[in-house]
């Protein structure tokens, strides 16, 4: 079997959600998987079908790779990564037996890169919905992604559920195995927060002169938490004026973690804070020295 990788986005912006060149769908928190001859195989190569004997029920044409994401839906309906997660973690036929019909997934599908055994990757984008609804059938565990041309409608709703966002794909584009395209950008529903830098972990490869993350805090009912860490969203020359910063503030060192005065505030972006009061998909925005530790507060 020839090895095939998901087309992948850039980040876009909300610019977008009127531009008439684009069709908008929800983007869904789950696992990326195509599914290629009866083994749905996630972004590192791995097969994960055997996770989801729900699967056995999925009605794709032989011959067909098609693109989607495992969900999991909670009770409201809505996608649950955190019961995702659980379906996820584990290996044991038994538990996986159970969790399938605690937690059932869902397949949603959303593109198709070879019908019958002829690739369509040069395709235009709507052409390939329409082979992707000769491709798959329907069922209990399997669904069509919804798709439309009114962004803003979709965001609206998006924002009003409280989903992670969606994304905006130009019309007539191709499909690029394996390969970062500007025809796919997501536009991620996402929540700010001023953070405590309690401290950065030690640097590792490229990083090796600067830091690898920042330790983050905030102050709870009075007491000070952390809030886990951040490692994205700098420039190589933002990462070392950050390190300059911090190493003037240093009082103690403890294994991988150097811990400093907490003086400093960040804005950081996330999506949702976990219930271990962590931040999830984090992305340090910008240094705030206009704030003061003592006003990171979580309400």
């Amino acid at each position: 079997m020839k090895k095939w990788e998901p087309m992948l986005c850039h980040k876009g912006s909300q610019d977008l959600l009127t531009n008439d060149e684009y069709i908008f769908q929800p983007k869904l928190d789950g696992t990326r998987a195509l599914f290629i001859e009866g083994k749905l195989i996630n972004r590192r190569g791995r097969n994960i079908r055997q996770r989801y004997p729900e699967f056995d029920d999925l009605e794709i044409k032989e011959g067909c790779i098609v693109d989607g994401e495992v969900v999991v839906y909670n009770e409201k309906g809505l996608p649950d990564f955190h019961l995702l997660q659980s379906r996820e973690q584990t290996s044991d036929s038994f538990k996986i037996d159970l969790l399938s019909n605690r937690y059932p997934a869902t397949y949603v599908i959303f593109d198709c890169i070879r019908y019958q055994g002829n690739l369509i990757i040069k395709e235009p984008l709507e052409t390939r919905m329409e082979y992707l609804k000769k491709a798959a059938k329907e069922g209990d565990h399997l669904q069509f992604i919804i798709s439309t041309e009114n962004g803003l409608e979709l965001w609206n709703k998006i924002k009003e559920l409280g989903l992670e966002g969606i994304m905006a794909k130009k019309k007539g584009s191709k499909y690029h195995p394996g390969k970062r395209s500007r025809a796919c950008l997501k536009i991620k529903n996402l929540k700010i927060i001023d953070c405590i830098i309690l401290g950065y972990t030690k640097g590792e490869g490229r990083r090796k002169e600067t830091f690898g993350a920042l330790l983050l805090g905030a102050y709870k009912d009075g007491e000070l938490i952390q809030l886990g860490k951040v490692g994205t969203g700098w420039t190589d020359r933002e990462l070392e004026r950050l390190k300059e910063k911090m190493d003037n503030l240093i009082i103690e060192k403890e294994g991988d973690k150097v811990w400093i005065e907490q003086r400093l505030v960040c804005e950081v972006e996330y999506l949702e804070m976990t219930s271990n009061l962590e931040l999830r998909a984090p992305s340090f925005q910008r240094l705030r020295p206009d704030k003061s530790p003592e006003e990171c507060i979580l309400e």
